[in-house]
């Protein structure tokens, strides 16, 4: 038995995404500057720690440069005598931050929640601007942090009626552990920058680093990138290729590779299948915009027929998915980097719909256990579903359907010798009723 599976359980599945920002290789799209790498051993002298042992706590965190050149924040945390944080921090001076928006930084922790601190001229030393850093363990993260994203608070705890944070006043920089965790941590540190996106004149012009001519279509443009593969592939199984390289304008908000891996496992796999081309092409179409769009225009509409919400406050960002490079110029379009999937919302689905899910779902899971040679568990789910459609599903199943399904169960459980021929006889008959349905 082949498992040919059409799941409509899949959009479901891919809304489970996380908003990490990553490096694209398209870093010329932004300005930057290094506030902090550790190549030169005087930079631990502009570093200080300061611990709960100020208000009579036990807990012990300092920091050191390593032989790979990256700074470490570690120590252990204690709960007793009312502690529990550990901080370290950059002497205050003028960072020259004025124009910048987002904080950028590479860091390898121990799966803790820390907090990036931000401090100015304007407040006391007991308060901070300060935004959650959830680290992952033993893995090295690049994370991107708009500004706007920072709160302000003071002990610990978040403080109301305090002025926004002006990047112009920004005097240093630095990392609190106070997750409420008795133990040791350790945080590493490869560089901290502060970025900016160009502005849109200057996006405007942006080419595609290769080539930086613009001649090229939205979809050459994408092959000779190379981080589009996942999305190339998705656009070729989708039959989308012409259109993409039509005559235009179109507008592409395109995932790279490393938004299509945030997926859940076998999430692309299952799209890519022929099956699911519809669904497929569902997705791709809510990340184009007819027309030439810059992102000023704040609620384009997809050729999926759904509008997307562009947000300019800090960093751009589509619905919740990160723009990390702007405007990338294409003979027939535009091109805009994110860093998460689109995912269409979900429409309300019709009995048919709903009865299509019922065997898209039993043959979802029973494939698996009849190719692992348990044709008898197979059965049982194939059973279970054809009783959901007759009892649960009568507004969606005609006559002659309901009929092909009863004799089909009949048939079934007359044959208590050969379960492999048990569970075959169910799933033709769920094919029948599912190519019923979807003829409509």
């Amino acid at each position: 038995m082949k498992a040919t599976v059409s799941s409509s359980s899949v959009l479901g599945a891919m809304c489970v995404l996380v908003s990490v920002a990553m490096s694209t290789g398209f870093a010329s799209e932004f300005a930057s500057k290094l506030l902090m790498d550790f190549s030169d051993a005087s930079a631990a002298s502009q570093w200080i720690s300061v611990n709960d042992s100020v208000m009579g706590g036990l807990s012990e965190g300092g920091f050191r440069l390593t032989d790979n050149k990256t700074l470490v924040f570690y120590g252990s945390i204690s709960l007793e005598n009312r502690g529990g944080f550990a901080s370290i921090r950059t002497r205050p001076s003028d960072l020259n931050l004025d124009g910048y928006d987002t904080i950028a930084l590479r860091v390898r922790g121990d799966g803790r929640m820390y907090y990036f601190n931000l401090r100015t001229s304007s407040y006391r030393t007991a308060g901070s601007y300060r935004a959650p850093l959830k680290t992952q363990e033993g893995a090295w993260q690049e994370v991107r942090i708009p500004l706007t994203d920072f709160g302000y608070s003071a002990f610990g705890r978040p403080v109301t009626g305090v002025d926004p944070l002006m990047a112009n006043r920004i005097q240093s920089v630095g990392f609190t552990l106070a997750d409420k965790q008795a133990g040791p941590f350790r945080l590493e540190v490869d560089w901290i920058n502060a970025e900016k996106a160009t502005t849109p004149v200057e996006r405007t012009a942006a080419k595609s680093p290769a080539d930086s001519s613009g001649d090229r279509d939205i979809m050459e443009t994408a092959v000779a990138a190379g981080q589009f593969k996942t999305l190339v592939a998705a656009v070729q199984t989708a039959g989308l290729v012409e259109a993409l390289k039509g005559e235009g304008p179109l507008t592409v908000f395109a995932p790279s590779d490393d938004a299509f891996a945030k997926l859940p496992s076998g999430t692309v796999e299952e799209l890519l299948q022929p099956e699911n081309r519809g669904k497929l092409k569902a997705v791709l179409s809510y990340h184009v915009v007819p027309g030439r769009i810059l992102l000023g225009t704040q609620s384009p509409q997809t050729l999926h027929g759904q509008s997307l919400i562009i947000r300019t406050a800090g960093s751009f960002k589509v619905n919740g998915a990160n723009v990390m490079v702007a405007d990338i110029a294409a003979s027939n379009g535009v091109i805009h980097i994110i860093d998460s999937v689109l995912i269409p919302p979900a429409t309300k689905g019709t009995p048919r719909e709903a009865a299509k899910a019922v065997i898209e779902l039993a043959i979802r899971r029973g494939v698996p256990l009849f190719n692992a040679g348990q044709p008898s568990a197979c059965t049982a789910i194939y059973e279970v579903a054809i009783e959901s459609l007759l009892k649960s599903h009568t507004s969606a199943i005609g006559d002659e359907d309901r009929s092909l399904l009863r004799n089909a169960l009949r048939e079934m459980r007359g044959n208590k010798e050969d379960p492999r021929q048990q569970a075959w006889t169910l799933r033709r008959a769920l094919d029948a009723v599912y190519e019923s349905l979807a003829k409509d």
